[in-house]
This record gives structure tokens, C-alpha cells and sequence, in this order.
């Protein structure tokens, strides 16, 4: 699977990347026809979920806990599924699980 991971912060970046083996994995801000997009709502705008979706991009999107209005935003937006960051690092288990 194609997956495209729009995260800046390297740790995470590091993080869910060795959680998904296996994959074709690009990390960029460009949707380029990836099967999956990965989506940190505290460094891209919301939106982005809706315009994602509309090209056909499978959405998981993540952010802090405690940014609940955000969560429910994507949510609303369409995204497939929405976690905090502690479930991020997982990414391979969440995309299994779609």
C-alpha cells in the first residue's frame, strides 16, 4: 500500500514510519494518488481532510488528545479514522483495522 505521511515533527515522523513495514511510505504535503494519507491536524490546516477525501485518499488523522473541536472536526470533514497521537505510533495496526 501507498502512504503518504504529512508530519514535520521528526520523532513522530520516526516513530510511525518503522510502524509501518511493508508499506510504500513518502513523507510530503502533496497528495500524489497514495492509496492512504496520514494527516497531523496541528500542522496542516483541517480542511485538507475534505480535499483529501475528495481525490479518493483513505484519511487517518491525528493530533493531540486534548484537542477534542479538532478531532470532531476531521471527523466531520470525512476522515476515516481520527486518533491522538499516542495512537499514531501504531499506524500499521490502524491501517489493518480499516
Amino acid at each position: 500500500m501507498k502512504i503518504l505521511l504529512m508530519e514535520k515533527n521528526l520523532i513522530l515522523l520516526s516513530r510511525i514510519r518503522s510502524s509501518l513495514g511493508g508499506h510504500e511510505v513518502r513523507v510530503g504535503i502533496n497528495y500524489e494518488g497514495e492509496d492512504m494519507v496520514l494527516i497531523s491536524l496541528e500542522q496542516f490546516p483541517v480542511e485538507k481532510v475534505a480535499e483529501l477525501k475528495a481525490l479518493g485518499a483513505k484519511v487517518i488523522a491525528y493530533c493531540g488528545h486534548k484537542n477534542v473541536e479538532l478531532m470532531k472536526k476531521a471527523k466531520e470533514l470525512g476522515a476515516d479514522l481520527v486518533v491522538p497521537n499516542s495512537q499514531i505510533v501504531q499506524a500499521g495496526s490502524l491501517i489493518e483495522s480499516l
